[in-house]
């Protein structure tokens, strides 16, 4: 049994993976983003926010993302 609108779907996705313009921004993202959370999971342990609320998680992230900034910026002063 196969699905069609998941192939379909599939297709979709590969075909605006090959674009060049699309390439570009995803190769970026890998570069630009994704480090800085994998920063937060696997060595801050950040992997849930504890509080409820869309205006708490704003701020539960703005800390979390505050002491990736402070740890960068005092391995960058020690060097």
């Amino acid at each position: 049994m196969v699905n069609e609108t998941w192939e379909q779907q599939k297709e979709y996705v590969r075909t605006k993976l090959s674009e060049e313009r699309t390439g570009a921004i995803y190769r970026k993202r890998k570069i630009d983003v994704e480090p800085v959370f994998g920063f937060l999971k696997a060595n801050l342990r950040f992997t849930r926010f504890s509080v409820r609320g869309k205006s708490k998680v704003e701020n539960e992230m703005g800390f979390a993302l505050m002491a990736v900034n402070l740890r960068k910026y005092t391995a960058q002063q020690l060097r």
